[in-house]
């Protein structure tokens, strides 16, 4: 899948259509105007279009819409969640567009449906919606936590790299206590051979470990901050193979 820039320029008739689908807005400044200055290009309607399209659907509790501007520093977060009453029927959208310098970065804070909408492609169609949106802004990387729901797997398979070593080693003590030693060797294989190369490294591929026999259930556990850098020519290629994967 090739992404390619698309220009767009968001309007004031894009920021009634988004308060037509029910999100409450806090800005102190025209959110359009907003938009054009700090994140040329974003096509906002297109990515809540799709929330609206793929998650509504997942649940029957009452959903409450926000979209909070910050000026200083720029910023604009998205929050779309249920009134859940617990991880199992939680409908939990939240990103977070930063502008740091000339730098744009996004946060995946949550991303949580039901569990019984989960597995069904739902949250790819949102996640090649936002591709292409970073693309088209020139995005320098996203940023998550990943933990909650089994997210240390998943975030892993999406291509995302562990930014904090010292997290990247209590998952290797797991894995040790979890794992055979047959098992095992790889796993520490590949975590000596990067960081014999980059002792101070940022960019440990997890994505590696998430392929070897018995790490599934580990990282399923596991707990991790990490990043795809989309300048970057694997890590963009890795969390693209995913996202677009059929």
């Amino acid at each position: 899948m090739d992404l390619k820039r698309k220009p767009y320029k968001i309007g004031k008739a894009d920021i009634d259509q988004i308060k037509g689908m029910g999100y409450t807005i806090t800005s102190s400044m025209p959110t359009d105007k907003f938009i054009k200055k700090h994140f040329p290009n974003f096509d906002l309607i297109a990515l809540l279009k799709e929330v609206e399209q793929s998650f509504t659907i997942t649940t029957s509790l009452p959903i409450s819409r926000q979209l909070i501007v910050q000026e200083k520093p720029p910023s604009l977060s998205i929050i779309y969640r249920n009134d859940y009453t617990g991880e199992d029927d939680a409908v939990y959208f939240d990103r977070e567009f930063l502008k740091t310098g000339k730098s744009i970065v996004i946060k995946h804070n949550f991303c949580i449906i039901p569990k019984t909408y989960r597995n069904k492609g739902l949250v790819k169609k949102v996640f090649q919606t936002s591709l292409q949106q970073y693309v088209n802004m020139d995005a320098e990387k996203i940023i998550v936590h990943a933990g909650l729901s089994g997210g240390g797997y998943v975030w892993a398979r999406h291509g995302f790299v562990a930014t904090d070593r010292n997290e990247v080693e209590v998952i290797l003590r797991d894995a040790q206590r979890a794992l055979t030693p047959t098992q095992f060797a790889p796993v520490e294989h590949l975590f000596s051979a990067y960081y014999t190369r980059n002792p101070v490294g940022k960019a440990f591929p997890i994505l590696l470990w998430a392929g070897l026999d018995g790490m599934k259930d580990v990282l399923l556990e596991a707990d991790w901050h990490g990043e795809v850098n989309l300048k970057n020519n694997e890590q963009f290629s890795n969390f693209k193979e995913y996202v677009f994967r059929s």
